[in-house]
């Protein structure tokens, strides 16, 4: 089994991604559950999952490091 990590370009969600390297599969698509766009396609015929970990509006913001305080 095969891990990666990838994000859509449109919202940011996050996905991990589980493909097989020993189990054949078919061609395919995937479209994000959130907003819809296409995450990835394939032609090659592989197994491959897609599990959402975390969708954009739980991502943390930008934080910025406060100055340094004064002496």
């Amino acid at each position: 089994m095969k891990m990666s990590d990838v994000t859509c370009s449109s919202c940011f969600a996050a996905y991990e991604v589980a493909e097989s390297v020993s189990l054949p599969g078919s061609p395919g698509r995937v479209q994000c559950t959130i907003c819809g766009e296409l995450l990835a396609s394939w032609q090659e015929p592989k197994l491959r999952a897609y599990r959402l970990i975390l969708p954009s509006e739980h991502k943390y913001s930008s934080v910025h490091v406060p100055p340094s305080p004064v002496s």
